[in-house]
């Protein structure tokens, strides 16, 4: 809890005198970039390693992987990184960039800045600041595949749009046909097509699941190894596999079972026309702690194996980072040196259709005083629902985010409703901001659709429903 306590002190307290000398717009790209050293994608060329959620340049479409061909119509390629950089300053609000990836051989886009009133802290950087109020919507966590990746230098992957598979035997048919359906999914996502009549490259795969013989059901060590989380693109959220960490050692007699599983992708037109050339392999052997069928496996597992594709940075390991974010979002900006003063309401915000405006004195949000022209009281409460609320998480949940915190547990549906009673004591935890995450029940037994927000405009009262927008943004990064 002092980790997180301390994270919310630097937001507030050292960026408020940071930004205590002069009121002004801070601008950034929202995306970031690095040149890439991989011969078969973006060499020599920006490569996205980076998307702000919620951002202009997300919602202009700009992705992780693209390769940026141009900066306000300056070529990228063989340009050092801050050359590039000071492209972006050519115009003051507005970016164009020419990308590449799957789905484009050249795509012009042209978003604007993330421009941001610099006093301003948003209700997307609160929302981690207050995560403890809801853990199963703010996520910041890492997890290791061993995922093994040989790449060849000949190709140049951003040529294929098209894939297809070979030929499965009988024996086998309808699980390679899941197995391949797992594989049209995300590659889809991409940009890639699935065309088997003419296509670029053909998708061989390989797997084994094997029992352990040595496997002992009452080994005095079973269940004494760390939990394992991975990430499940499908519905977005980290959950809990049977598997062991492949950073930790293991008895063997623990190993239920062994599961290996690989995939070849060969190149049938540009390196050899007519042949079939390697020009990517990815394998992974995993130690099972109990039965996990393949397809399961693969239906979870198999999205994560091909992030890798085609930037595969450490060719010899994976490994995974998840930024998950959902909260209510209305669009107000705070005061980081008052946080009871609105500084900035989003144009078209809930917020701002609801008629609030810059200036404002915030009074109370849903019930909940709000008296914080310092972080002193925020803070304290803060640190006095965690302490008081442990006992309402389910340990089973528990896991290590990405700060190293390692009491991380999400809430046991059982205490929802006294969660919910917690939140509601304004008098000791002074929560006004769990407001971002009151769609949930254990935020407020109600759930509410709108959010009452009192405040004072020339010292007088006025209060406003505010209809919040649920927010979402998933990102996966591997390296």
């Amino acid at each position: 809890m002092k980790q997180i306590i301390h994270v919310f002190l630097i937001v507030v307290l050292f960026t408020g005198n940071l930004f205590a000398q002069k009121v002004t717009t801070t601008c950034s790209l929202g995306f970031t970039f690095e040149i890439g050293a991989e011969k078969s994608w973006g060499f020599k060329e920006p490569v996205v390693v980076g998307v702000t959620p919620g951002s202009p340049a997300e919602r202009a479409g700009l992705k992780l992987n693209d390769i940026i061909l141009s900066v306000n119509s300056n070529g990228t390629y063989l340009q050092s990184y801050n050359t590039i950089l000071s492209w972006f300053n050519l115009n003051e609000t507005e970016i164009t960039l020419a990308i590449r990836n799957f789905e484009y051989s050249f795509r012009e886009i042209t978003f604007a800045k993330d421009c941001r009133h610099s006093n301003a802290i948003s209700e997307a950087q609160l929302a981690p600041v207050f995560a403890f109020y809801s853990l199963e919507d703010v996520q910041d966590r890492r997890f290791l595949m061993p995922v093994k990746t040989k790449t060849n230098n000949d190709a140049l992957y951003h040529s294929y749009r098209t894939f297809s598979f070979a030929p499965s035997d009988e024996a086998t048919r309808e699980l390679d046909e899941r197995i391949n359906a797992v594989f049209i999914r995300a590659l889809s996502e991409k940009g890639l097509q699935y065309n088997p009549d003419d296509p670029d490259f053909i998708i061989q795969t390989y797997y084994s699941y094997q029992k352990n013989p040595q496997y002992k059901a009452d080994s005095p060590t079973s269940g004494s190894y760390q939990p394992v989380w991975r990430f499940d693109t499908r519905n977005h959220r980290t959950v809990k596999v049977p598997l062991y960490d492949p950073s930790e050692a293991v008895r063997v007699d623990d190993i239920a079972f062994n599961l290996e599983f690989g995939y070849r992708f060969f190149d049938r037109k540009y390196i050899d026309a007519g042949g079939m050339t390697l020009i990517w392999e990815s394998e992974v052997k995993e130690r099972l702690s109990g039965n996990y069928n393949l397809v399961d496996y693969l239906e979870m597992n198999l999205p994560l194996l091909l992030l890798k594709f085609p930037y595969p940075g450490n060719l010899s390991f994976a490994t995974y980072q998840v930024k998950y974010l959902k909260y209510n979002y209305t669009g107000i900006g705070y005061d980081m040196n008052d946080l009871r003063t609105v500084v900035s309401v989003d144009p078209g915000s809930p917020a701002a259709a609801a008629g609030i405006q810059p200036g404002d004195v915030v009074t109370n949000i849903q019930g909940q005083p709000f008296n914080h022209s310092s972080s002193r009281s925020l803070t304290e409460g803060y640190r006095l629902f965690l302490g008081e609320t442990m006992n309402l998480r389910d340990k089973n949940t528990r896991y290590t985010d990405s700060n190293g915190f390692k009491e991380c547990m999400f809430w046991d549906v059982t205490h929802y409703n006294k969660v919910a009673e917690a939140i509601s004591d304004n008098r000791r935890y002074k929560a006004a901001f769990s407001y971002l995450f009151n769609f949930n029940q254990y935020i407020d037994w109600t759930t509410p659709l709108t959010n009452n927000i009192e405040v004072e405009r020339n010292g007088n009262p006025m209060s406003f429903a505010v209809t919040p927008r649920i927010t979402t943004s998933s990102h996966i990064l591997v390296y």
